[in-house]
């Protein structure tokens, strides 16, 4: 197997097993809790897939995982429901371009297609990964659907301009980008590259949310809940840490980068927005590394 061969295989892996927790805690039985990805299930080996009539399975799986990766299930589950939310009010808000970069077996596409009528999706990704995707979704759907727009794209060997090379991406429409599970696994020039794109190639007002890690999580020099059993994992799975964010340094991050911030939430605020349950308590923790946030375009630069 080539090192670019082995690549797509770990980015495959990962993309697997974000969306089998999604798939798990979709069919969690508390309503309020329960992930929204109704889809996730479709695209993970069918003999890990659980049975939709089966939530008892949910418990087990948590609780596993939890032993193993202390944090994750909470984590995933908390990080889909909030950018369901933040891109919910972007299209209530009018935002009609959607990019999802680094698709994997994202499901916003179809899931939120009828939001609004004039609604277009644009996901980018590896070629390999994308092909197989769309083979799952024109399996499930009947046919790949018009108002998504696959644009394959090796992050490595290519630039993101080559995005301005689809057809259907309009760079002087307001756009909400989402870039999930992606910038830790970067070098700085990468997380640069993309962050730029944004800001450059957008009007002013656009919109981009993605997730972070401290950088004292990438180093190994800070104690985060479930941090030095995922630095373990994510290396022994060839896909290291290699990009973070100096706690507290977010807004100035970005603001050199030309974009303002305008949410930033971490482990506590994910807990209480999306983990309390029925009972008013809270079912687990999320991974103490977890950072989220959403910024807006100050204008082309």
């Amino acid at each position: 197997m080539t090192n670019y061969e082995q690549s797509i295989q770990r980015l495959k892996n990962s993309a697997l097993g974000a969306a089998t927790v999604r798939a798990f805690a979709a069919l969690d039985p508390d309503e309020k809790i329960r992930n929204p990805d109704n889809l996730a299930r479709e695209f993970i080996d069918p003999n890990f897939r659980p049975d939709a009539d089966a939530p008892e399975k949910v418990a087990p799986f948590r609780q596993q995982l939890e032993q193993m990766l202390p944090g994750a299930y909470h984590f995933q589950n908390s990080r889909t429901k909030h950018i369901d939310a933040l891109m919910k009010q972007a299209i209530a808000e009018g935002f009609r371009q959607i990019v999802i970069l680094g698709a994997g077996y994202d499901s916003r596409a179809y899931r939120f297609a009828s939001l609004a009528a004039d609604i277009r999706f644009i996901e980018v990704d590896l070629p390999p990964l994308q092909i197989e995707k769309k083979v799952t979704v024109a399996a499930v759907l009947g046919t790949l659907p018009e108002h998504v727009s696959y644009l394959p794209l090796d992050f490595n060997n290519q630039p993101l301009d080559d995005i301005l090379k689809a057809t259907d991406y309009d760079p002087s429409q307001t756009t909400f980008f989402t870039w999930e599970g992606v910038s830790y696994y970067l070098n700085a020039a990468g997380v640069d590259a993309t962050l730029a794109f944004v800001a450059s190639h957008s009007p002013a007002g656009s919109r981009i949310v993605f997730d972070y890690m401290p950088q004292s999580m990438v180093d190994g020099s800070g104690e985060f809940y479930g941090g030095a059993e995922s630095r373990r994992h994510m290396a022994g799975m060839g896909e290291p840490l290699t990009f973070g964010i100096p706690d507290g340094g977010i807004a100035s991050f970005l603001q050199a980068r030309g974009l303002e911030l305008l949410s930033a939430v971490g482990p506590a605020e994910l807990e209480q927005a999306y983990l309390l349950q029925s009972d008013g308590q809270l079912q687990g923790r999320v991974a103490g590394y977890v950072r989220m946030a959403e910024a807006r375009v100050i204008g082309n630069r």
